[in-house]
């Protein structure tokens, strides 16, 4: 019989799939739900230990003797503090304790409840990793706590490995437990693969990649990339029956790549089904499809492998079963190895390809969606690109751009903040000519990026005013009454007169044929000052324009027309 507390049963089941068999238990009120559970299941050895200082030196010598992780399992308050001896020396040691703390609810500290410290990473640098869980009410919170019992239990074995810290914070006293439940619940554990599993071949996940019928790569930001990386993708590519999502600011161009973000503003969450992968895999740094809400939504059952240097744990749908800690490149020329040879089932690839070609063309009258889709046809090639955040960066990729064309974006935070500075910072020692597409909020907001003495001729700031932010009209915001007041931020400003103040060349353009007319002045190459193309549009008509071919791709997706409420935009 088990606690009925579900971070307990939680906690339990994750020490079980992790092998851990020794637990030295010190007695105490707020530990009950966690002795009696382990003393209970014949997996796990118990030790009673009243001193928790002793104890936590006697779990040291069985993790010394075995091996093995041990657990050691104390009430809450200054009990605790009696661990730190012990854990700096198997801190030293590189010895894998798990430190497990039972504590109150959090709301009680600084309100004259009984034993209560500051137990969240009391014991500093001692140990590897410190986490606090919550107190599991639903769903939500279950998956948190899974999240984070796995991460401490990593690194225990992780590098050199060492002791972790595991809070434990419950709401029940002594004479409320209850200990009804049969069984614990079901935990798919995932599983760190260093470059030392690699190198060894001790790792099977090859031999499920070999199963998979549909695998979904997502490539986020990254910066410009290397020949022997792309060469390795596109043999990873062409051996495995896999789709290669990328996105402009993934910067990398091979054959059969596709960008999911137009389609994927055009699905419903049921509709997704048809495309849901067997194995996600996702690499690099953040990415703006809408394909991440989608999976994250999606009642399919399928795997996600992260890869990233750090080895860092990355859960985002929920779904995580490899930690894959190496270069990108390392990873893809680690599989290309394992390929069963000759050519994989395409029909994963065929279905998305197909769904994308037939999607209906764009043909935007003038508006800030015709700005960036005609700017980015003859943006010259070899140049660098800054998209600003928000809308900027994610209609820019429903449009195709030369591949020699870098781009970059502060998509790792999502914000606004500082995104002209950066553009003029990297401007200011690059010899390309270098582009920023930018909102006015954008621009307004970090308009002193252009005051300093660093702003060369290769400066092209094309800046698109609508009087405001455009996102808020075409999302839940819009039912707001005083939306354009405190939300979109409306505005009347321009931006002639400060930038040329600052010596830049400046156009404006009103009209579709006025923008047509200065965009071949604003890509030349040859100009002797920075240039400043403002264009002016309105941001509902923006939004209104933008909809209504979302709306058309939704069409013809489910061949019946549907609200936008009911997608998942």
């Amino acid at each position: 019989m088990y606690s009925d507390n579900r971070t307990v049963q939680i906690l339990i089941a994750f020490l079980k799939e992790f092998k851990v068999r020794h637990a030295v238990l010190s007695p105490g009120t707020r530990n009950v739900p966690v002795v009696h559970s382990l003393e209970k299941d014949p997996d796990f050895k118990c030790y009673s230990v009243v001193d928790e200082r002793s104890a936590a030196y006697f779990g040291l010598g069985l993790a010394l003797e075995t091996g093995e992780p041990v657990l050691i399992s104390c009430t809450s308050g200054t009990a605790t503090a009696n661990y730190t001896s012990a854990l700096w020396e198997a801190s030293k040691q590189n010895l894998p304790l798990i430190v497990l703390t039972s504590d109150r609810n959090q709301y009680f500290l600084g309100q004259l409840e009984d034993q209560m410290i500051v137990q969240p990473n009391m014991y500093g640098a001692a140990c590897r990793k410190s986490v606090t869980l919550p107190i599991v009410k639903d769903d939500q919170d279950a998956w948190y706590c899974r999240r984070l019992v796995n991460e401490a239990l990593l690194e225990l074995r992780h590098r050199d490995g060492g002791p972790v810290h595991i809070n434990l914070p419950t709401e029940w006293g002594l004479f409320a437990q209850n200990f009804n439940a049969q069984e614990l619940p079901k935990v798919r554990p995932f599983r760190r693969v260093t470059r030392r599993d690699m190198a060894l071949g001790a790792i099977t996940a090859f031999d499920s990649i070999l199963s998979k019928r549909r695998i979904l790569v997502l490539v986020g930001q990254g910066r410009d990339t290397n020949e022997g990386y792309q060469r390795c993708v596109e043999q990873f590519a062409s051996q495995y029956p896999c789709v290669i999502a990328v996105e402009t600011i993934s910067n990398l161009h091979i054959c059969d790549a596709i960008n999911t973000s137009l389609i994927s503003r055009a699905l419903t969450k049921e509709m997704f089904l048809e495309y849901a992968p067997d194995l996600v895999i996702s690499l690099g740094r953040n990415y703006v499809s809408t394909v991440k809400g989608l999976l994250k939504g999606c009642t399919a059952d399928f795997e996600h492998w992260t890869v990233n240097e750090d080895g860092h744990v990355i859960d985002q749908f929920r779904k995580l079963t490899s930690i894959f800690e190496c270069s990108q490149e390392e990873f893809f020329a680690y599989f290309n190895q394992y390929a069963k040879g000759g050519a994989p089932d395409r029909s994963y690839l065929k279905l998305w390809q197909s769904r994308i070609k037939n999607l209906p063309k764009s043909d935007f009258s003038y508006s800030s969606n015709y700005i960036m889709q005609e700017f980015l046809q003859y943006i010259p090639q070899g140049s660098i690109l800054h998209y600003g955040n928000g809308v900027a960066v994610h209609v820019a990729q429903y449009f195709q751009s030369d591949p020699s064309i870098v781009t970059y974006c502060h998509s790792g935070t999502t914000t606004i903040d500082g995104s002209l500075s950066t553009f003029i910072g990297q401007a200011s020692v690059s010899k390309r000519l270098c582009f920023a597409l930018i909102g006015d909020l954008s621009f307004f907001y970090d308009m002193n990026a252009i005051w300093n003495r660093y702003v060369g001729s290769n400066v092209r700031i094309l800046l698109y005013n609508n009087e405001g932010g455009e996102t808020f009209h075409w999302n839940a915001a819009k039912e707001i009454d005083t939306l354009t007041l405190h939300t979109s931020a409306e505005h009347f400003a321009n931006a002639k007169g400060w930038v040329e103040s600052l010596g830049f060349k400046y156009f404006s353009a009103k009209t579709k044929d006025e923008f047509d007319s200065y965009l071949p002045e604003f890509i030349k190459t040859d100009s002797e000052q920075p240039i400043c193309f403002e264009v002016f549009t309105k941001k509902d008509t923006d939004g209104k324009i933008l909809h209504e071919y979302y709306d058309q791709c939704r069409q013809h997706l489910l061949g019946i027309g549907t609200t936008l409420e009911e997608t998942n935009l």
